[in-house]
């Protein structure tokens, strides 16, 4: 009677993906290469390539099941030293051996790897939300004449203030020593505490108007959230202060910022060619008010119901790691596999 629960707990089944989406614009992409190369490069394998990614997608649409990583040709990887990469004469050969290199580079946590996985249909390189998940560069062959390459972030401190580089997902927000003044240039910039229905920590008065810094709305968060220090029982502030970055880092608290000379143009770019196009590729075709409404249901609800353990800094392999199944019904079966015997049985 004992072997048949212990088997379903520790039994262990691979998560299983849920399919990559096809990258936006890829016969977009093919043409601008086929612009730059002027013909010095046969991309003919690519164009068959895209062909058969849209037909296996049509295809896999109509069956229902989801496509498995481990399905189509081998992807041929190579993993380059920085000294590789420098330059070993005065001109390097352009398209060597008939081959166009297509290189993805930008700030960490931007979707590089994410765009490769995109265009190659299946998954070939490792992603995660942390920032700096990529160490080594990395080339893929996307056919024999299309070589893609996936490098580490590139971060620019002088360029960006060090708040706003954290909000947009550069720096692991787990390593960061002094939280609050990232938490602060949020909250200057969009209403933190109006969005949260956070109540001042030294009103009496709820309907009286207080003065926030971002202390306040950390201890204020912490309050809500039942965010305790472990000894004294106290208002966990530096543990809402990462709470609050990641509602930012995930989206649930929006700060965005429009591009210089964009309110005098606006009506020139909401109709611009381009803007439109992309408006059919994303496929959005629900109202904006619709959208504002479940952002704010979301900000309301989910906050409350979602779990209290803080995510990990290192979600290292994400999606590929074998997770425990524990029997039905049973809450610690995936925390201790022996919760299920008796005091006598063990």
């Amino acid at each position: 009677m004992l072997l048949h629960p212990l088997i379903s707990v520790l039994k262990k089944s691979r998560r299983r993906g849920r399919g990559w989406t096809r990258a936006l614009g890829p016969e977009q992409l093919l043409r601008a290469c086929e612009a730059i190369t002027a013909g010095k490069v046969d991309l003919s394998s690519w164009r068959e390539k895209i062909a058969r990614d849209v037909a296996g997608a049509t295809w896999g649409n109509g069956s229902g099941e989801e496509e498995e990583e481990e399905d189509g040709p081998a992807v041929l990887v190579e993993q380059q030293t920085d000294s590789a990469l420098e330059p070993t004469g005065p001109t390097r050969e352009r398209y060597k051996d008939g081959v166009v290199t297509i290189g993805c580079v930008g700030f960490p946590n931007v979707g590089k790897s994410s765009l490769i996985n995109g265009l190659v249909g299946r998954k070939v390189v490792s992603v995660s939300r942390t920032p700096g998940h990529t160490r080594y560069f990395q080339t893929y062959f996307l056919t024999p004449s299309v070589k893609l390459c996936d490098c580490p972030g590139l971060i620019f401190p002088s360029l960006l203030p060090r708040q706003l580089q954290v909000l947009a997902g550069i720096y692991p927000i787990a390593q960061i020593q002094e939280p609050y003044t990232a938490v602060g240039y949020l909250a200057s910039r969009i209403p933190v505490q109006a969005l949260l229905h956070l109540r001042h920590p030294e009103a009496e008065d709820p309907s009286a108007e207080h003065p926030w810094c971002a202390w306040d709305i950390c201890e204020a968060w912490a309050e809500k959230r039942g965010y305790k220090t472990a000894k004294a029982a106290r208002n966990d502030v530096y543990r809402a202060a990462n709470s609050l970055l990641r509602l930012a880092l995930d989206g649930r608290l929006s700060l965005c910022f429009h591009p210089p000379g964009y309110n005098e143009q606006k009506g020139t770019w909401e109709s611009h060619p381009e803007t439109m196009e992309l408006v059919v590729l994303q496929g959005r075709v629900g109202p904006a008010g619709d959208e504002e409404e479940e952002e704010e249901e979301e900000l309301s609800s989910s906050c409350e119901e979602e779990g209290e353990e803080d995510r990990d800094a290192d979600e290292e392999g994400e999606g590929d790691e074998d997770t425990p199944t524990s029997a039905p019904g049973s809450s610690l079966a995936a925390r201790n596999p022996y919760a299920l015997l008796g005091e006598d049985e063990c």
